[in-house]
């Protein structure tokens, strides 16, 4: 991993959008600053921020947990569809690691920036070319090793980028 700067951070975003995977994850714990970096990100770049979990959860709210796992990847591509202009930021994407949605939330991701830019915020670490969501045990729990696509991983206002192939 390499440290950099915000306006690299910026740089690094702009290069994905002629990437095959047009996504930046801005990774990192709670009150690691992820939601402040995403903010100087739509800013610059003038893009949009929205509250996944906040706007997906309304949308299945009236939905049977049986059409939830069936819409869930649906229901949350309209989402980023009805807020895409020429990007998008995702912050509180935790609704996607709900184990009852039955989502990929990194394959999710990663498939709906195909055609997207997308930098969304990850309640989690990046270790060993690995991101990780909640604890070892919990049902919620999720690792999986990161490709195509750069993370950044955000403490303390430190920023840190892994790049992958």
């Amino acid at each position: 991993m390499t440290a950099i700067s915000i306006p690299q951070l910026l740089d690094t975003i702009r290069a994905t959008s002629g990437a095959y995977y047009k996504l930046t994850i801005l990774a990192g714990g709670a009150r690691s600053g992820k939601t402040h970096l995403l903010k100087q990100v739509a800013t610059q770049l003038d893009l949009p921020i929205i509250n996944l979990s906040l706007l997906l959860s309304q949308r299945l709210l009236s939905l049977t947990r049986h059409q939830r796992e069936l819409r869930a990847q649906d229901v949350a591509t309209d989402v980023i569809d009805e807020h895409y202009k020429s990007g998008l930021c995702l912050d509180d994407t935790e609704l996607l690691f709900d184990t009852t949605l039955k989502l990929n939330p990194l394959v999710f991701l990663r498939e709906i920036t195909r055609n997207r830019l997308i930098v969304a915020t990850w309640n989690g670490v990046l270790i060993g070319g690995e991101l990780r969501f909640g604890q070892i045990g919990h049902p919620d729990y999720f690792s999986q090793t990161v490709n195509g696509f750069p993370v950044v991983s955000v403490a303390e206002d430190k920023l840190q980028l892994h790049l992958t192939t």
